[in-house]
């Protein structure tokens, strides 16, 4: 009898060597994400120079054409802020007006958010007073400052209430916005464990609408740096924007401009930091985004 020959048996395919596993495709892309990024920064960085260098160049060549009337010259706006710095002008007034800056931003975030979140909470209450809102917000806020000149006088108060009125309707109208809202699957589901108003606020409407109050409070900031100088000019002179009107008043150009950079770094000292507070408080819902 014949006898019959094994079946012939497959053997398991091993893989290869060289092919790559998941987790070394993912390091892979990890890691060409993050040289992107350097890249970007490094050309992000580049541009800024760059732009700042041909401002520079053209200080120095409307200096050379036009006089020192027209645009100082940048080294002369280094000795007069060095001067300044040292002999207590500017670190007197910055001290000033950032005292004016903070109670107003201060009162201004605590009203408008409050007042947003009722607004925006409250659909009945907000479509009451939505009209008056933005009547407010798209009046002149110099408007207001002879009756505020006359119900609080020319000082501090006033000037807090002149960054006050310049810097709540933005906090107000974003913050309503982003209560308004707030992720309806979330707010459903809690009702239906039972969650009360307040915990509804405080628990899933508030913290979700989070990058819109931020994205407001760096709006405010920025618009409260613009009323605070408003408020010194017009008002009793003091501070960054009294320094100003004296240096403009006298055509000490290289003053001015020395008090003008300031105002400038403070104003983007202030966005840079309430922007990096939004990234942080805000990181929480790209990753609710990555799990769906």
């Amino acid at each position: 009898m014949t006898e019959l020959a094994p079946a012939h048996r497959t053997a398991p395919t091993l893989a290869s060597p060289h092919s790559p596993s998941p987790v070394s495709s993912a390091a892979v892309l990890a890691e060409r994400a993050r040289t992107r990024r350097r890249r970007e920064q490094g050309m992000v960085l580049g541009s800024q120079v760059t732009i700042a260098l041909l401002f520079l160049v053209g200080m120095y060549a409307l200096n050379a054409t036009a006089g020192n009337l027209t645009m100082p010259n940048p080294l002369d706006v280094l000795d007069k802020s060095i001067i300044m710095w040292s002999d207590g002008t500017i670190p007197r007034a910055l001290g000033q007006s950032l005292t004016v800056l903070g109670l107003g931003f201060l009162l201004a975030a605590v009203t408008g958010i409050s007042l947003g979140i009722l607004l925006g909470g409250f659909r009945f209450v907000g479509r009451v007073f939505d009209p008056f809102v933005n009547a407010m917000n798209s009046t002149p806020g110099a408007a207001f400052i002879p009756l505020i000149i006359v119900w609080f006088g020319l000082y501090t108060e006033a000037k807090v209430i002149v960054v006050w009125n310049a810097a709540v309707f933005p906090i107000l109208i974003n913050t309503a916005a982003g209560i308004s809202s707030a992720n309806k699957d979330l707010v459903e589901m809690a009702r239906a464990f039972g969650a009360s108003r307040m915990t509804l606020f405080w628990k899933v409407m508030v913290p979700d609408a989070m990058p819109s109050i931020l994205s407001g409070l760096r709006i405010g900031a920025a618009i409260c740096t613009v009323g605070t100088v408003i408020a010194e000019l017009t008002m009793a002179q003091s501070g960054l924007g009294g320094l100003l009107i004296a240096a403009g008043n006298r055509f000490q150009m290289d003053r001015y401009f020395a008090v003008v950079i300031v105002l400038m770094a403070l104003g983007t000292l202030i966005t840079a930091l309430l922007r990096y507070a939004e990234r942080r408080l805000a990181r929480w819902r790209v990753s609710l985004q990555e799990g769906r």
